[in-house]
């Protein structure tokens, strides 16, 4: 299971997952998030610069 302690880029990432409700790519992220992928690939679908909640 992947770590998922950092709370602010939890936030980021579930804001970017409902800002994308709907979509395909919010699916793609929403799998992403739930299955356990890492976050910085996740951050990079996303468009969310993970060096900022490192």
């Amino acid at each position: 299971m992947a770590d998922r302690s950092n709370q602010r880029l939890n936030e980021a990432i579930e804001k970017a997952i409902s800002m994308w409700d709907g979509t395909i790519h919010g699916q793609t992220l929403r799998n992403m998030y739930d299955n356990g992928s890492d976050y910085e690939i996740i951050c990079e679908v996303a468009g969310i610069e993970y060096e900022d909640y490192e």
